[in-house]
């Protein structure tokens, strides 16, 4: 999902925020590479790239991926906001847990 780019028409009221799931981040590799170290390095480069280019004012994460993982930990980084749906901090594990240690404050689900 794209941000919404309404700062670049100069509009001071402008909120930018990116949305962030499962389909987030660099192309997905397969599955059998998915969850691996190599995968969740290449998501925490492609965030990092993204977040200091565009510079969102907040993200939201909407589910407990490995790409929600890796957007929260380059957001905190950089001091981005970081807020989560219930979604992505209610299922059991350890992605959920490290994500609700990270947002700032609890986003409800649409």
């Amino acid at each position: 999902m794209p941000f919404r780019s309404d700062r670049q028409k100069r509009d001071p009221l402008a909120i930018t925020v990116r949305f962030i799931d499962s389909s987030s981040g660099p192309e997905r590799p397969p599955d059998h590479e998915a969850d691996s170290p190599a995968a969740l390095a290449r998501a925490l480069l492609s965030f990092e790239a993204e977040f200091e280019a565009q510079r969102p004012e907040a993200i939201v994460l909407t589910d407990a991926s490995e790409a929600a993982l890796a957007a929260a930990l380059v957001a905190a980084k950089l001091l981005i906001p970081v807020r989560a749906t219930e979604d992505a901090i209610k299922p059991a594990g350890v992605n959920a847990d490290l994500i609700a240690q990270l947002a700032d404050a609890y986003t409800p689900s649409a």
